[in-house]
């Protein structure tokens, strides 16, 4: 057996399906003889706290560089995610085995080939999935649980434009073996994951915050999920303001927070920056202090950074 360790992490600013997906994966190559461990770049947030707890996992260990968490080096593999920005600072030290991800294929490159799964679909979740399927391996009751989670968190409960069917027959399969009722589980997953109530305004704009480039600049879009969007918009001002202190403190050109509605299924999105021409162009709706309402908008992936980079081209 090799002596060369093996992780899995998900992306920056984790969220549940990055933590998951790494925890899913790194159980999958145990099984098929390669021993991995699952890392993620930072502290889990209530949501994916509470799957943890519901299941039975104890916190992943954080990784914030890989040159000093792993100086000898090791095997890298990558979930949820990419692009550069997004991946743990150091990687370059790492050896880069494989990919799986449902996002848009970004700036990422290797030394050598990599094994590469991506597919269009609403949670990396339902890839990993398919993956254990496909190579004959049981999945875990309490793997499957955080697998389940993972994909109902994506989807918003099967309510995201980006859910397809192929989520929805995933997560019926693992709900089976988990044992878990999608419906009642979900709801209370979410809940748990939209109480703000002991969140600064630094911490409500950074929330599974992520990076993108265009055209040789870079910006931040957040994305935070609340039940009900009263009392976080009656602070817009100061999210906007807590928005340039995050922008101009990293040289963004841009710093952006979707506040999205569950229950409505839509986002207000706010932003820092002189972008009012890109948002009037990406989405051709009226601003209004630095913020512009999306109605029928949950997804940052498929609704959100398409037209925000196609605008700043």
């Amino acid at each position: 057996m090799s002596d060369v360790l093996t992780f899995v992490s998900g992306h920056k600013s984790p969220d549940t399906d990055s933590i998951c997906s790494a925890i899913a994966y790194a159980n999958l190559l145990t099984q098929m003889g390669t021993p991995a461990t699952p890392v993620c770049a930072g502290p889990a947030n209530k949501e994916t706290t509470y799957v943890l707890n519901h299941f039975g996992f104890a916190h992943p260990q954080i990784v914030t560089n890989w040159e000093e968490f792993a100086p000898n080096g090791g095997d890298l593999y990558l979930t949820d995610h990419n692009e550069s920005k997004q991946i743990i600072d150091g990687y370059k030290s790492m050896n880069i085995r494989g990919v799986i991800d449902h996002h848009r294929i970004g700036d990422f490159e290797t030394d050598g080939p990599v094994f590469i799964r991506m597919e269009p679909v609403g949670c990396t979740n339902t890839i990993l999935t398919k993956l254990y399927i496909e190579n004959n391996q049981d999945i875990p009751k309490h793997i499957a649980g955080v697998m389940l989670s993972a994909i109902i968190s994506d989807t918003v409960l099967f309510r995201s434009p980006t859910c397809t069917e192929t989520d929805k027959e995933m997560a019926h399969k693992l709900a089976a073996i988990a044992g878990v009722d999608i419906e009642s589980y979900g709801l209370d997953m979410l809940k748990a994951g939209a109480d703000i109530s002991d969140l600064s305004n630094d911490d409500i704009v950074r929330t599974d915050m992520k990076e993108f480039s265009e055209g040789g600049q870079t910006i931040s879009i957040g994305q935070i999920s609340v039940m009900d969007t009263t009392d976080i918009l009656a602070k817009q001002g100061e999210l906007v303001d807590a928005l340039e202190s995050l922008r101009s403190a990293n040289n963004y050109s841009a710093s952006y927070i979707m506040i999205t509605n569950i229950l409505d299924e839509s986002t207000t999105l706010l932003y820092s920056g002189d972008v009012d021409a890109v948002v009037t162009k990406a989405f051709g709706k009226e601003i209004k202090d630095n913020s512009v309402f999306l109605p029928n908008t949950m997804s940052r992936k498929k609704q959100i950074v398409p037209p925000i980079l196609g605008a700043m081209k």
